[in-house]
C-alpha cells in the first residue's frame, strides 16, 4: 500500500508538471505578455547591478518577486523571460501539487488530483492571455498560500508547533509577494479559533501555535526588511508599498468597483465552465452547513477543521483578489488555489456518491456523471484552446529597436510614459528609479484616465526632483516621450506640462527621426554628448545671421543670447514687415533688463505651407512665449496653435501684445515654435514679424 501511494504521488507530480509545461510552452517565446513583465525585468536588472528596491527601482508591490526574477536572470541571463516563464510554469505545477497533497485522503486521491489539475488548467484558460501567460506576482502568492495549507494539514489532526512556524513563514512569503496576501493569515487564525471552539485543547496550546505562526511570519518579513533598513531604503519601501497604495492608488476606486471585483473571478471561471461554478457553489453551501451545525457526527469532526480553514481561506483570498477594485484579471489568481481545492473536493464527493449509491438511483447517478463529464470536457477544451492564443505586436518594439541599434549596452534610457516595455525590447537599463512615470504625473492605472481630468493631486511629492537627480546622474542616451499618441493614456502628459522636466529635455536633448516615430505615437530624444556640441546645437546659425535677429526696443536693438533653429533662420523684409523666418522647431532667447514692459508683434505660417498643391502640407504649429525671471522658473506668457489648412482665420499674420511681468533684475524671454500635435514638422514654414519691446518711461 505504501509503495502504491508513493507511485500515486510521483505520477501526480509528473502529470502536473507535464500539463503545465504543455499548456504554457507556446507562451514562453512571446516577446512580452503584459506591462508587469516589463516592470519585473527592469527592476531585476537594477537589483543585479547592486541597486535597492524602492530606492533605485520603484514599484508599489512588496519585494519578493523582483528579487526572484533577478535571481533567475543571474542564473540564465539578463532579460531572459523565457527562463523566467518556464520557472513560473514549474511553480504553477508545484502549486497544483501542493493542492493535491492538501486535498487527498488516504485511499482517496481524487479530490487532491482534481484540485491540482483544475488549478493548472484554469491558470492558463480562465484569464485573458496577456495575464494568464505572464509573470505575475499573484502566481507567487498562490504558491506560498497553497504551501502553507499543505504544511498545516500534513501532520497530525492538530497542527504542531513546527507546522505552525512553517506555515507562518510561508504566509510571510505570500505577503512579501503582494500586500493583499496579508488577509490570508485569517485562515490559520480561523483554524485555531475552530479548535478552541470545538476541541478545547487549552489556552496554552492555542497561544503556543499562534506564537509559532506569528514568529514564522515576522521572521521572514524581518529578513526582507533588514536589508532595506541597512541600505537606507526603508522609508521609501513603506511609502511605495503601503502609504501610496492607501492614500493615492486605493482611493481612486469606489465601493461599487470593489463589490464588482468580488464577482470577477467567478465570471472568469464561468467563461470556461458554468458547471464548475455550480459545483463549487454546492460544495460551499454544504461546507457552511456542516460547520455551523451544533453536533457534528464523529466522522465529520475530523474533517471540519480542514473545512473551516478552506472556508476562511476562500473568503480571504477572494477579498484579496477584489481589494484593488480593478478589472485586472491576474488579480483573480490569488483566489484560484482555494477555489480549485473546494471545487476538486466537490468533484471527488460527487464521484464517491456515484460509486457508493445503490443501483436503484441509477438515473441520478447517470445525470451526475454526465454533468461531471461535461465539466471536464469544458475545462479541457478551454485549456487546449489557450495554447494557441497570442497578442498583437507591441508598437513600442520599433522605437526600441532603433535605440538598440544606436546605443551600446552600457547606455541607459528613460521612458516618459507608462511603457517599461521599451526597456525590455531595447535591452537597455533604466536611467531613473521611476520604471514608469505615473508617480510623476498622478496617473492611476486605469481609473483617472479621462482626457480632461486633473491628476495632479496624485503626484508623489518630490518625485520630479528625484527624477531630475537620476537623469543628471545617469545621463541617459535616449529619452522616449510616449505622449505623442494614446499610449496607455499618456497623451494627457506632454513634457511641456511639466516645466522642470521640459527645461531639462530642451537643454540636453534633441529630437531624432520625428517623421518615423511620431506617427507611431512616440517622440525620441537623443542626448547632446558634450558641452561644445550643446552650444553648437543651441546656435545653429552663423554669427552674422544671429546678430541680425534683433528685437526692436525704444532705446536700442536687443540681440538674442541663443538661437536653436535646426533648420535655419533668416531675417528679411516681406510685405513691408520685418520677418524672422524660422522653421519649427525653434527657440529664440533674449536677455531682458528690468525696465522692459511689454512685447508686441505678430506670427504666422507662410501660405505655401498649406497650399493645395503641397504634397506634404503642414498640420499646424504652436507658438509659445516663455518668461523666466531671474531666480524663478519659466512660465508661459502666451500659447497659440495655428492650423491654417483647416482654419481660415489662422492664415493671416496673428497680432499680439504681451505684458512682461516685472522682475527686479530682468530675465530670459524665449520665443518658441513647436510642430503640430503629431510632432510632424513637415512644411512648418513659420515666422515671427515686427517684434518690438517697450520699456518703462
Amino acid at each position: 500500500m505504501k509503495l502504491r501511494v508513493q507511485w500515486t504521488v510521483l505520477l501526480a507530480a509528473v502529470g502536473l508538471v507535464a500539463t503545465a509545461l504543455w499548456l504554457r510552452w507556446p507562451s514562453f517565446d512571446h516577446p512580452l505578455w503584459n506591462v508587469d513583465e516589463a516592470i519585473h525585468a527592469a527592476a531585476a536588472r537594477v537589483l543585479l547591478e547592486g541597486g535597492v528596491m524602492y530606492r533605485d527601482a520603484i514599484d508599489q508591490r512588496t519585494p519578493l518577486t523582483y528579487h526572484a526574477i533577478a535571481g533567475l536572470f543571474a542564473l540564465f541571463g539578463e532579460n531572459n523571460l523565457w527562463a523566467a516563464r518556464c520557472a513560473v510554469a514549474l511553480m504553477i505545477a508545484a502549486t497544483g501539487f501542493l493542492l493535491f497533497l492538501t486535498g487527498r485522503k488516504p485511499g482517496r486521491n481524487l479530490g487532491g488530483l482534481s484540485a491540482g489539475f483544475l488549478y493548472v488548467v484554469l491558470g492558463s484558460a480562465a484569464l485573458f492571455q496577456g495575464d494568464a501567460n505572464a509573470i505575475n506576482t499573484e502566481w507567487f502568492v498562490a504558491f506560498f498560500t497553497a504551501a502553507a495549507a499543505a504544511v498545516i494539514f500534513s501532520g497530525n489532526r492538530q497542527p504542531g508547533l513546527v507546522h505552525a512556524l512553517a506555515a507562518g513563514a510561508l504566509l510571510g512569503g505570500a505577503f512579501l509577494s503582494k500586500q493583499p496576501a496579508l488577509l490570508e493569515v485569517a485562515a490559520p487564525l480561523a483554524l485555531l479559533a475552530y479548535f478552541g471552539w470545538r476541541e478545547h485543547p487549552g489556552l496554552r496550546w492555542l497561544i503556543s501555535r499562534f506564537a509559532a505562526g506569528a514568529a514564522g511570519w515576522l521572521a521572514v518579513v524581518a529578513l526582507a526588511a533588514l536589508p532595506l533598513i541597512w541600505r537606507g531604503a526603508w522609508s521609501d519601501a513603506v511609502f511605495y508599498t503601503w502609504t501610496y497604495n492607501l492614500e493615492y492608488y486605493g482611493p481612486e476606486t469606489s465601493l461599487v468597483d470593489r463589490l464588482e471585483a468580488f464577482i470577477r473571478p467567478f465570471q472568469l471561471v464561468t467563461s470556461v465552465s458554468p458547471l464548475l461554478i455550480g459545483l463549487w457553489g454546492l460544495g460551499a453551501i454544504a461546507t457552511v452547513i456542516r460547520l455551523v451545525q451544533r453536533t457534528p457526527a464523529e466522522a465529520e469532526r475530523s474533517d471540519n477543521p480542514f473545512l473551516a480553514y478552506l472556508a476562511v481561506w476562500s473568503a480571504a483570498s477572494l477579498a484579496g483578489a477584489a481589494s484593488g477594485g480593478r478589472d485586472f484579471q491576474h488579480y483573480a489568481i490569488q483566489f484560484l488555489p482555494a477555489f480549485c481545492l473546494g471545487a476538486g473536493l466537490t468533484v471527488a464527493g460527487i464521484t464517491h456518491w456515484i460509486r457508493r449509491t445503490n443501483s436503484g438511483n441509477w438515473p441520478r447517478k447517470i445525470g451526475a456523471g454526465a454533468l461531471l463529464a461535461i465539466m471536464i470536457w469544458q475545462v479541457g477544451s478551454a485549456g487546449i484552446a489557450s495554447r494557441s492564443r497570442t497578442l498583437p505586436a507591441d508598437p513600442s518594439a520599433r522605437i526600441a529597436a532603433f535605440i538598440r541599434e544606436h546605443s551600446t549596452p552600457a547606455d541607459r534610457i528613460f521612458v516618459w510614459g507608462y511603457h517599461p516595455d521599451i526597456y525590455y525590447f531595447s535591452d537597455r537599463k533604466p536611467a531613473s528609479r521611476f520604471l514608469y512615470a505615473s508617480f510623476l504625473t498622478g496617473l492611476i492605472p486605469w481609473t483617472n484616465v479621462e482626457p480632461g481630468r486633473d491628476t495632479t493631486d496624485a503626484i508623489v511629492p518630490g518625485a520630479m526632483e528625484d527624477l531630475l537627480a537620476d537623469l543628471q546622474k545617469h545621463q541617459p542616451q535616449f529619452i522616449v516621450d510616449c505622449s505623442a499618441g494614446p499610449n496607455r493614456h499618456w497623451n494627457k502628459y506632454p513634457p511641456d506640462n511639466f516645466p522642470a522636466f521640459h527645461r531639462y529635455l530642451q537643454a540636453h536633448y534633441t529630437q531624432v527621426a520625428p517623421e518615423q516615430f511620431v506617427p507611431q505615437g512616440f517622440r525620441l530624444y537623443q542626448r547632446r554628448s558634450t558641452a561644445a556640441e550643446i552650444a553648437v546645437d543651441e546656435t545653429t546659425v552663423p554669427a552674422a545671421t544671429m546678430a541680425g535677429l534683433t528685437l526692436g526696443i525704444l532705446t536700442t536693438p536687443l540681440h538674442p543670447v541663443s538661437v536653436r533653429a535646426p533648420y535655419g533662420v533668416s531675417r528679411e523684409i516681406r510685405d513691408g514687415r520685418l520677418e524672422f523666418f524660422v522653421h519649427a522647431p525653434s527657440v529664440l532667447s533674449y536677455r531682458l533688463t528690468a525696465d522692459v514692459r511689454s512685447l508686441r508683434g505678430s506670427f504666422g505660417i507662410r501660405p505655401a505651407a498649406y497650399a493645395s498643391d503641397n504634397q506634404g502640407p503642414t498640420d499646424g504649429a504652436e507658438f509659445v512665449v516663455r518668461w523666466a525671471p531671474d531666480g524663478s522658473a519659466a512660465g508661459v506668457l502666451f500659447r497659440r496653435f495655428l492650423n491654417p489648412r483647416t482654419e481660415p482665420a489662422d492664415r493671416d499674420p496673428q497680432a499680439f501684445r504681451l505684458e512682461i511681468p516685472p522682475s527686479p533684475s530682468g530675465g530670459l524671454l524665449s520665443l518658441e515654435i513647436n510642430p503640430g500635435p503629431a510632432d510632424n514638422n513637415a512644411s512648418d514654414w513659420t515666422f515671427w514679424s515686427d517684434l518690438m519691446l517697450e520699456n518703462y518711461h
